[in-house]
């Protein structure tokens, strides 16, 4: 049973409630009624603190998730610098106040210092500063460590999720953050988009070595992010307004590619049988056309 737990994790696999647990492993989230359109998964009851002992952050992240539509049109010339659908993510929980209307979630900059003592007389102080959180929500306005802290990763190369998992696990070890959110592309989505959104250049926007959910889980099994408690969200084809032109691309492209698995019933030389499939292929890429794309002022990642 534990080597098949173990064959589990090493393939990212979410473990279910009924598998004994792995300390730190993702495990299906143990709560209910979260926003449709998502996978999830949750690392040492991450959902449960989250809405039990934070509901409002909680009130707040759910409410963006359920504005949350990007289109496919923004998904295809989305270019160099931070996406304007991330953006708008991120301004949606900036938006959100407490009580008052004072402000509760933006971007933040969290320093970690630490001296060293004799006598009452500091002989030495060293400063470890945290990178830049894109959505730090304060527990409240009184008490606003510990906090939720929110990085949505898009379409970075994978080691984004280590700078994400590093800077989770020493906030949450200094008392800074008490739940860390990491929201990337569902498997759907990527298997979706991965063969079928192209750049300008004629090769895929979204390759197997950008930041998606088949990536993060089984750096988080392996124990990224360490005893901080994680939410993980991927992002699903049900939330991109007009997806049914990838659906369509990619019944195309799987059309080709079931052609050329059978050429011989039709044709007795692959000579012969292959202008058919370039065909194919041509008129399946024809319906979704790389676009230009749209580079954003602001430098910032993903």
């Amino acid at each position: 049973m534990e080597q098949e737990q173990e064959q589990e994790q090493e393939q990212g696999e979410v473990l279910e409630d009924d598998v004994v647990d792995l300390a730190g492993a993702v495990r299906e989230l143990s709560t209910d009624n979260w926003p449709t359109g998502y996978v999830y998964g949750a690392t040492r009851y991450a959902d449960v603190i989250l809405r039990e002992s934070f509901s409002d952050r909680a009130r707040d992240l759910e409410k963006a998730l359920d504005n949350f539509a990007p289109t496919l049109d923004e998904l295809r010339s989305g270019g160099g610098g931070r996406t304007v659908f991330v953006k708008r993510f991120d301004d949606s929980l900036e938006a959100m106040t407490a009580e008052g209307g004072q402000r509760i979630w933006g971007k933040q900059n969290i320093t970690i210092s630490k001296s060293i003592a004799l006598d009452g007389t500091t002989l030495r102080t060293t400063r470890t500063r945290g990178h830049e959180i894109d959505m730090f929500g304060r527990g409240t306005l009184d008490a606003p460590i510990p906090g939720i802290a929110v990085e949505m990763e898009w379409n970075n190369k994978d080691p984004f999720y280590d700078r994400d998992l590093i800077n989770f696990q020493a906030l949450h070890h200094e008392g800074a953050i008490a739940v860390g959110v990491i929201i990337t592309r569902g498997p759907g989505l990527q298997a979706l988009i991965g063969p079928t959104v192209r750049s300008k250049d004629g090769g895929f926007k979204y390759g197997q070595s950008t930041t998606h959910w088949d990536k993060l889980i089984p750096k988080v099994n392996l124990g990224g992010g360490g005893e901080c408690p994680l939410l993980l969200i991927g992002i699903e084809p049900e939330r991109i307004q007009g997806v049914q032109l990838a659906v369509r691309t990619k019944d195309a492209l799987e059309k080709a590619e079931e052609f050329k698995s059978n050429w011989r019933k039709s044709y007795s030389r692959w000579k012969d049988a292959k202008p058919v499939h370039d065909q194919m292929v041509s008129e399946a890429r024809d319906l979704m056309p790389p676009v230009n794309e749209e580079k954003n002022a602001n430098s910032d990642e993903d």
